[in-house]
């Protein structure tokens, strides 16, 4: 008897219990413009918010879907919205006023899909076009650009804050180089000029031996044709009637993979560029401009919600993690593709959200953070492409030339430390399970740890760790 009374005390004195997952709501919405948007939906429609507690407001149990990009800034601005995914350059222009109380917590991926497209009734030649006739790619893309010249190409308005892009496939005409105001400093995170780099990563060298810095300028595309602004789905509209246009530059995945599927071809696209010229200071201005979507959150919201925020992005790593895995991506490929459907009248296939994210819109899993914020790794890295591009705006006026850029990336560039929290808190999640296994655990301190792992396989480590240390330390 006594015997049983102090196992029972053992047991007892070995209960422990699972820490709150507190219920929350979360005011979310975005525009359902692009694969890189819509992916918010996959959550939604898989009931994973259900596991963190979280409820989605204004429009429970969904988002609330915005028309434009734009309209989702004001909505975070006004203290309504909580998160909003949304494109991370365009804010830089308002870094001195209202982008630092709307910093983005996290970056998704990179858009390289930029592309001049020529109607399949046109004469006009593609760069690709002319290699096959026997130029090499420097002078097919030249000859492939000038043909534009003078002529409308039919653009989203938004792209005014984008131009940068544009300008990458203009700067193959001779005249680029001989009508431009100014260069514009692109530096390494030193501050250092970033110079054009060889395949084995070593300078390229000029006939005279010397390195060659990569030259942005002030020049702008508009200078050598007409932009006609019209959203993207008007642009698929007007693609429809032969005759009716000839060049076209959607901004929307969705958009660019539907026209090239209806018999639209790149007139010259990025992708030719990193293939056949990728040593060049085009490629290098396309390198140094290009950038991608983040989720953009209220500032004053994430200081009193981090716990919140971390549970949101565990989503994120979540979702990419499906839309990876060759046996569950078609379900995420077509809740997107209903989703861009339903909203932008479009007509896109499951496969082609496939494609978008294999080839134009490469995602950053969780796997991939690493690379992103540590300079030292080979990777897309937003603190020296962004330091560049907000240089140009403040040597096109756009902000102060006094303006400090290296700080003020630091404060903007919240998801850099959103990372390394959630990394330190699976590596001190990794420490515990280890610790763990080497324990001999009483049936409460098992089922917490079971819990735990559920979090951590869908990389929410911040509940991993709470659940774990609740475990094994109380």
């Amino acid at each position: 008897m006594a015997a049983m009374e102090a196992q029972k005390a053992l047991e007892e004195s070995m209960m422990v219990t699972a820490p709150e997952i507190r219920e929350a709501e979360v005011a979310m919405g975005f525009n359902a413009c692009c694969a890189d948007m819509a992916y918010w939906q996959i959550p939604v429609e898989l009931g994973w918010w259900d596991d963190l507690n979280i409820t989605i407001t204004p429009n429970s149990p969904t988002y609330y879907y915005f028309t434009a990009s734009a309209d989702a800034i004001a909505w975070l601005r006004s203290g309504e919205g909580n998160v909003a995914p949304g494109w991370v350059p365009g804010l830089f222009g308002a870094l001195e006023t209202f982008a630092q109380d709307i910093p983005p917590i996290h970056f998704a991926d990179i858009y390289v899909g930029y592309a001049v497209l020529v109607a399949p009734d046109s004469d006009s030649k593609t760069a690709l076009e002319f290699m096959e006739e026997g130029m090499d790619f420097p002078e097919a893309a030249q000859a492939a650009v000038q043909q534009v010249v003078g002529d409308d190409i039919h653009i989203p308005p938004h792209s005014t804050q984008q131009a940068q892009y544009t300008n990458a496939f203009f700067a193959y005409l001779d005249e680029w180089w001989e009508a431009y105001q100014e260069d514009i400093p692109a530096l390494d995170e030193d501050g250092n000029p970033l110079v054009l780099l060889g395949r084995d990563g070593e300078p390229l060298l000029d006939d005279d031996g010397n390195v060659q810095p990569i030259r942005i300028t002030t020049n702008d595309w508009r200078n050598y044709a007409n932009p006609q602004y019209v959203d993207d789905p008007t642009i698929v509209e007007l693609s429809a009637v032969p005759g009716r246009i000839e060049y076209a530059m959607p901004y929307g995945a969705p958009t660019l993979v539907q026209m090239m599927r209806n018999g639209w071809d790149p007139l010259i696209n990025f992708a030719m560029m990193y293939e056949h010229d990728p040593f060049s200071q085009q490629t290098a201005i396309a390198s140094a401009t290009v950038g991608g979507t983040g989720l953009f959150a209220n500032r004053e919201w994430v200081n009193e919600n981090k716990d919140l925020a971390y549970r949101i992005l565990s989503v994120v790593y979540r979702t990419f993690e499906l839309l990876e895995d060759p046996d569950r991506q078609y379900t995420g490929w077509e809740i997107e593709a209903n989703l861009i459907n339903e909203k932008r009248q479009l007509n896109m296939e499951p496969e082609d959200i496939g494609i978008i994210w294999d080839t134009i819109d490469p995602s950053f899993t969780w796997e991939d953070q690493e690379a992103v914020w540590d300079l030292n790794l080979p990777s897309y890295h937003p603190e020296t492409v962004f330091r560049t591009q907000i240089e140009a705006l403040k040597a096109k006026g756009v902000l102060s030339e006094t303006y400090n850029t290296e700080a003020g990336l630091e404060k903007f560039l919240l998801a850099q430390e959103f990372y390394y929290d959630m990394k330190g808190m699976q590596d001190r999640s990794d420490a515990l399970f280890a610790r763990a296994a080497e324990l001999d655990l009483s049936d409460s301190q098992a089922d917490l740890v079971e819990q735990a792992q559920f979090h951590y396989d869908i990389y929410n480590f911040y509940d991993a760790e709470r659940f774990l240390e609740a475990a094994l330390i109380g």
